[in-house]
């Protein structure tokens, strides 16, 4: 007798990360994708699918929005959190609940009170400014992972430090390129330095940990420790485009993170896992496929 394969729902399975998510579980799970792109409001869903794993990804995930667009970035981030935790919760208690978080919430923890970086999994959450618009993200995922935590699910809480490959839209390097083929080139925060990872790797990563029970009740960073300032990844890029242009350098927005880096022991522990692609490999590939 043939074993059914298991469910999983996928909110913001038609985004950046859910694409490649979907495609490499798409033969081992049977796979439910709920997505706004596809009419599927989650902040107006109450009822879901009986599944035996959700992987939450849909959330607000533009820089642009966190500022312009505050008050929407966290209804929508935490709206559909609580709608899928409070259904789960009166009717499968056994599924796994997978909330990607941000290394966003370690930057008030890291530059207000010096907490250290590479960060662990167990950086406080702090909110340095709450009048600065730019907390929207950064607190309502924080309040997110802490929803998760205390709903007596089973839960995994992933951590993805700066993903990036193709598809991917309203973040750095892909607005960069679109810069350096339109008009001149304006940098913002040039000199804040991040972690990068290649969308290849996290997909490597997010099975690992999908597959392995010690992850369980665990939050886990998802990143590498080779860390580049913004600078020097918009000059691997130029390089590798073969594109000859001044960098117009301007200062970061006001509340933008100096230093965005991952202690990634925990995965390593508990999956063997490890970065693969350097940033120069990375980008090559991404522009291959542009």
């Amino acid at each position: 007798m043939v074993k059914s394969k298991k469910k999983i729902l996928i909110t913001g399975g038609y985004g950046f990360l859910g694409v490649s998510l979907v495609e490499r579980l798409r033969n081992r799970y049977k796979i439910i994708i709920f997505d706004k792109k596809k009419n599927k409001n989650l902040n107006n869903i109450k009822k879901f699918p009986i599944v035996d794993i959700v992987i939450h990804l849909a959330a607000y995930n533009s820089t642009k929005d966190f500022y312009n667009d505050s008050f929407n970035v966290m209804f929508d981030n935490l709206q559909p959190t609580i709608n899928l935790l409070n259904f789960y919760k009166k009717t499968r208690k056994k599924v796994l609940f997978i909330y990607t978080g941000t290394p966003e919430i370690a930057v008030g923890a890291v530059e207000k009170y010096g907490y250290k970086v590479p960060t662990d999994e167990k950086v406080p959450y702090v909110v340095s400014d709450p009048l600065n618009k730019r907390w929207s993200y950064a607190n309502s995922k924080a309040v997110g992972e802490q929803m998760v935590i205390c709903s007596g699910l089973n839960y995994v809480i992933v951590r993805p430090h700066n993903v990036y490959g193709p598809n991917q839209k309203n973040h750095f390097i892909p607005e960069f390129i679109e810069k350096i083929r339109k008009r001149k080139i304006e940098l913002k925060g040039w000199k804040n330095k991040r972690s990068w990872l290649y969308i290849d790797d996290f997909v490597d990563a997010f099975e690992k940990v999908l597959d392995n029970k010690s992850c369980l009740n665990q939050i886990i960073n998802i990143g590498s420790n080779y860390e580049h300032s913004v600078l020097k990844v918009a000059k691997i890029i130029l390089k590798e485009l073969k594109i000859n242009k001044k960098i117009h350098k301007m200062k970061a927005p006001e509340g933008s993170a100096l230093r965005r880096v991952p202690n990634i022991q925990k995965i390593k522990k508990l999956t063997g896992w490890y970065p693969k692609i350097n940033i120069h490999q990375g980008i090559k590939l991404l522009c291959q496929k542009i």
